[in-house]
């Protein structure tokens, strides 16, 4: 991760690995990502979801807790097969060893959802003035355009690029955009076609500029997904 989060007065840089942010972290950070896609004929619907707990130490101990951030991505919408066999013929493509090759545009919508809190110490030690807090948590909806394509290079083994962007200044988000790679296994699992997939990914939004949360950060590393087919 790298980028700058805001809540209220208080505002934190981060840029560090994996390792680095659990040692900054007063927590082990959470996150986790699914995706779900419908396919008729050449047209398709998605939606995709990804969700991230971040519970940062303080700069200066003696001043507050340090900056929670919590963050939640929901993509949706319409996808068309430009080129390469339609969802249902897929399946007899692999079927006859053939490499179902394809290429897709979508467009839809990106719903980014972030709250950014601090909870400052009792000041001077003082438990009759108690703990004063700031928090702001605000949703973020803004047009994204993109495609993806997929390439086999065998029957069980193949490629998948993704990438998409959008923002275009609507509803408080300047830029958000996220790109994909993976190399994927096809199987099968209890006689349930099945992919299991190894890659990177990457997610950078600049939002609510100049207000209470304003909150400019990529997000990126490596994955492995399970995916069923039916």
């Amino acid at each position: 991760m790298k980028g700058d989060f805001k809540a209220g007065p208080v505002s934190q840089s981060v840029d560090a690995s994996f390792i680095d942010i659990n040692n900054k972290s007063r927590e082990f950070p959470l996150g986790f990502m699914g995706r779900f896609e419908a396919h008729y004929q050449r047209f398709g619907f998605y939606l995709d979801g990804n969700y991230m707990s971040l519970r940062f130490k303080p700069k200066f101990g003696d001043i507050s807790h340090g900056i929670d951030s919590e963050l939640g991505v929901m993509d949706y919408g319409l996808a068309y097969r430009v080129l390469g066999p339609s969802a249902a013929e897929v399946p007899s493509t692999l079927a006859n060893k053939g490499n179902a090759n394809w290429l897709e545009a979508y467009t839809g919508a990106r719903t980014i959802w972030l709250d950014n809190s601090v909870e400052f110490k009792t000041p001077f030690g003082n438990p009759l003035n108690g703990p004063r807090s700031f928090s702001a948590s605000k949703s973020f909806t803004s047009p994204v355009v993109g495609a993806r394509f997929m390439v086999g290079f065998t029957p069980e083994w193949f490629v998948l690029v993704d990438g998409n962007f959008g923002g275009f200044g609507t509803g408080g988000v300047q830029f958000t955009g996220s790109v994909l790679g993976a190399l994927g296994y096809r199987t099968t699992i209890f006689d349930i076609p099945t992919s299991i997939e190894l890659g990177y990914k990457a997610l950078r939004y600049n939002m609510d500029k100049n207000g209470p949360i304003e909150t400019n950060a990529t997000l990126n590393g490596p994955f492995m997904g399970l995916t069923g087919y039916w």
